[in-house]
């Protein structure tokens, strides 16, 4: 607003509140006082204590009234006009208005006069304007402040006025004519009360991490930072995230509600989830958070990849082995999985039966097992792990294999190998009386012993006399079948390692010569007959 339309308005104000006609101050009347400053002292002083009256007197010094007002000190020939606004009574008023003019001036000679307006108020009050409402032959050619003139009205603009300030407008004026010259003023102020509050913006800021790279069997952890970075405080601030399939928390829950509460402008909180996997892979999830007002904010998606060892065995033995040979049971393990293997074991029993010959290396027996220690086994590596035993005896022999390792299932795999011997049948054949007299009779003693590792089965003898000899009869393990010449014994089914089997078989001598006793051996265990003969000398 410029100083025209201030003033216009202070003036209306004014009017408004009843400043009319009755409360200006006008020069009708004359009161003088003589002072050394000719344009008026801005001294306390005093003046008559009736608002609105004209009073002269002769010169005194400044002086104060009961309430300590300021009154100007007047010159030789001056008259003083007051008023207190806006009720008349200094006592309730907030502004005392002064004019001080020359008792008699000379037609159209300049004259100096004043007005002086004092803030009455232990208050500042602002925009105090003085209007100059009517003026009879009186002209004014200058004043100090200079006058607003818009509209043909005079208006001083004074600003504001400390409690107590006095401030003086200086004029020069001019009368135009022999008689009385007048002038009419009015004051205005008009106070503010004014309040101020912060206008402030708060704003949220969230930030989230989490562990990059875990096994499955390690917790993840999420880390939420929410801030106000604006001005004000933030209410009702929440942190909202929806875990990826595959993680939950530990009550089985992927919704993550964080009622934060206020937050001061700066001022930030941390908070801390936990997960856990399900599965393997490559997990992303963003993070948002909300506060009273519509506030929001989000959190760029975080990747947690989860890995996971696979541990695997293969084994490798040979399916069947001699007795009293090393029987060799060797077994491969494998991390197959997307992560290492961390303090990976693995361990092999001994069968039972078997005895331990040595281990590969690193192996220590453990009861009836041994044991390796690898450590950590990288994904994708292997080891290869193994033990060498001895059987006592035939049959079949079995070794069981079991790794684990931190966040793998345990494995196991089962390897199996036959022990058999080897069947070694000695066949012997041997005359009680040798020389035999034609007319006398011998005997034959048959043994088949089983000398070797394995049993052997269907063990058959067939003897075969020569002419020169006649049968007589037999005894033995099985019963015998006479053809002529050929007895047959009837098949020993099973012949048990170190077990034997004997016959006797009993001739006559028909005949003198030397004569062979034949005897032809099977079983299931020869490729081919074994065949063995007894000389007897037959004689006359």
């Amino acid at each position: 607003m410029n100083n025209k339309k201030r003033m216009k308005s202070a003036i209306t104000i004014a009017a408004s509140i009843g400043l009319a006609a009755s409360l200006m101050g006008c020069t009708s009347s004359t009161r003088t006082e003589r002072v050394d400053d000719h344009h008026g002292s801005l001294k306390l002083g005093v003046a008559n204590e009736n608002a609105g009256s004209n009073e002269t007197a002769a010169p005194a010094a400044p002086r104060k009234n009961t309430w300590g007002v300021y009154s100007p000190s007047l010159g030789d020939g001056e008259t003083m006009a007051r008023m207190a606004f806006p009720t008349g009574d200094i006592r309730t008023s907030a502004i005392l208005l002064h004019q001080v003019m020359p008792g008699e001036v000379t037609r159209g000679a300049d004259f100096d006069f004043s007005y002086h307006v004092t803030n009455l108020t232990e208050s500042p009050l602002q925009n105090v304007l003085v209007a100059l409402n009517s003026k009879s032959n009186l002209e004014i050619t200058s004043s100090e402040p200079r006058a607003n003139t818009g509209g043909g009205d005079m208006v001083w603009a004074l600003g504001d006025f400390a409690p107590k300030e006095t401030k003086v407008i200086r004029m020069v004026g001019n009368a135009g004519k022999v008689g009385q010259a007048s002038d009419c003023i009015t004051v205005s102020y008009n106070n503010y009360l004014c309040a101020t509050l912060n206008v402030v913006e708060p704003a949220l800021a969230l930030t989230k991490t989490a562990t990059e790279r875990t096994l499955k069997c390690d917790e993840i952890v999420i880390r939420y930072v929410v801030k106000n970075t604006g001005t004000g405080s933030a209410g009702g601030v929440t942190i909202s995230d929806t875990l990826p399939e595959g993680l939950a928390m530990a009550n089985g829950s992927r919704n993550v509600s964080i009622p934060v509460g206020a937050l001061a402008s700066g001022e930030s909180k941390t908070y801390e989830v936990k997960a856990t996997a399900s599965k393997t892979g490559t997990f992303k999830s963003p993070a948002s958070a909300s506060a009273d007002n519509g506030l929001e904010a989000a959190a760029s998606a975080t990747t947690t990849v989860v890995v996971a060892p696979e541990l695997a065995i293969t084994s490798k033995c040979s399916e069947e082995q001699f007795l009293g040979r090393n029987m060799t049971f060797g077994y491969t393990l494998t991390n197959s999985g997307t992560g290492e293997a961390q303090s990976t074991t693995a361990s092999a029993t001994i069968p039972a039966g078997s005895t331990l010959v040595r281990a590969s290396e690193g192996g220590r027996v453990q009861g009836n097992r041994v044991v390796w220690d690898f450590g950590t086994l990288a994904k994708g590596a292997d080891r290869d792990f193994s033990i060498t035993v001895k059987a006592s005896e035939t049959g079949s022999y079995s070794s069981s294999a079991t790794a684990n390792a931190s966040c793998a299932e345990s494995v196991s795999d089962t390897c199996t190998s036959g022990v058999k011997g080897i069947p070694a049948v000695l066949l012997e054949v041997v005359d009680i009386t040798d020389p035999v007299e034609v007319g006398g009779q011998t005997t034959y003693v048959i043994t088949v012993t089983n000398q070797g590792s394995a049993k052997d089965t269907n063990v058959r003898i067939v003897a075969t006399l020569p002419g020169e000899q006649a049968y007589v009869g037999s005894t033995g393990t099985t019963a015998a079948t006479v053809a002529g010449q050929k007895i047959s014994f009837s098949p020993v089914g099973t012949l048990a390692v170190g077990a034997q089997a004997s016959w006797r078989i009993t001739v006559r001598a028909d005949g003198a010569g030397d004569v062979r006793f034949r005897l032809e051996m099977t079983s299931d265990n020869l490729t081919s007959p074994v065949i063995e003969t007894e000389a007897t000398n037959l004689y006359e």
